[in-house]
């Protein structure tokens, strides 16, 4: 465009300083071939403004989008391959390492030791009580039920529907 063009396209628009705009005025006062440039563009902008229609997407247009979208094909992940040499590698250092830590440990480690005494001889019967052999048998009963309720479950839904 010429810069007389985006001018007088600004001073349409109304996008001009004060100061452009008195600029503008005393050329078109001054120049007739400037004044006649205005006109022309005065008019393009009142057909652009009257002529001008925006079209609007039909009403099945998102449903149509829609459709399409689902009829492509979905995106396949991207599988990568790790090389198995890297893994073994990797686990090598770590295996070597703790092989390492442990002979260090077994070198220095310091095995005199005293065991301390341990009475077994103690009443068991105090501690295997009735009560407690009684609570012991519901709790187990309650959990083989619940297991074979589950295990029931199961083969059910495993089995066709006639």
């Amino acid at each position: 465009m010429i810069k007389q063009e985006e001018q007088l396209w600004n001073y349409i628009d109304g996008l001009c300083s004060v100061a452009e705009e008195q600029e503008i005025e005393a050329k078109l006062a001054a120049d007739p071939a400037f004044e006649q440039l205005y006109f022309q563009l005065l008019e393009v902008n009142n057909q652009l403004e009257t002529h001008l229609e925006l079209d609007e997407p039909s009403m099945s247009f998102t449903r149509n989008v829609m459709e399409d979208v689902q009829h492509e094909m979905a995106p396949i992940a991207l599988k990568t391959k790790v090389d198995n040499r890297i893994i073994y590698l990797i686990g090598g250092f770590f295996s070597l390492s703790l092989l390492g830590l442990l002979i260090f440990a077994f070198s220095t480690a310091n095995f005199k030791m005293k065991m301390p005494d341990v009475n077994l001889t103690k009443n068991i019967d105090a501690l295997v009580s009735p009560s407690a052999v009684m609570i012991f048998a519901v709790i187990n009963a309650a959990l083989l039920l619940i297991y074979l309720d589950s295990f029931m479950r199961k083969g059910v839904k495993k089995m066709p529907r006639k």
